[in-house]
């Protein structure tokens, strides 16, 4: 069954910068990601950020969902990717469970917030295993 966790930032200045952590992580532990963004602006965004996000290391990623180990999409739509999905849209997609973990972001704004609130429902109703982290204090 997926584990779905969830981490609450202070802000949402340093969302994409969390996300290349998140994703360094996983890469390095050899998961494949499927990073899930809004629009084509932000996953242009993260896409640099990743090739500047840390000189030495090097993550294999693209825009689309074509068999990158990291990929970055504004299209809900998986692809081949199974492991791990960070969903920075605000609704669930309906595919989610075919991923062994989903990763939400929650941002402080109260829209995106309660997109979240409600996402969280949805996994706990259903019995999904939850973990949530409040970086509140973190990552200001």
């Amino acid at each position: 069954m997926t584990k779905t966790t969830f981490y609450k930032l202070a802000s949402t200045a340093p969302t994409l910068k969390f996300v290349c952590q998140l994703i360094k992580k996983a890469y390095s532990a050899k998961q494949q990601v499927l990073c899930l963004v809004d629009n084509d602006q932000t996953a242009e965004q993260l896409d640099q950020l990743l090739w500047e996000f840390e000189a030495e290391t090097f993550i294999p990623h693209g825009i689309g969902v074509d068999k990158h180990p990291v990929a970055i999409s504004s299209v809900a739509e998986p692809g081949e990717h199974h492991q791990i999905l960070i969903n920075l849209q605000g609704e669930i997609p309906t595919w989610f469970s075919r991923f062994e973990r989903v990763i939400e972001l929650v941002q402080p704004e109260s829209e995106h917030e309660q997109f979240k609130r409600e996402n969280f429902r949805f996994y706990k109703a259903r019995g999904y295993a939850l973990d949530f982290h409040d970086l509140t204090n973190s990552f200001s």
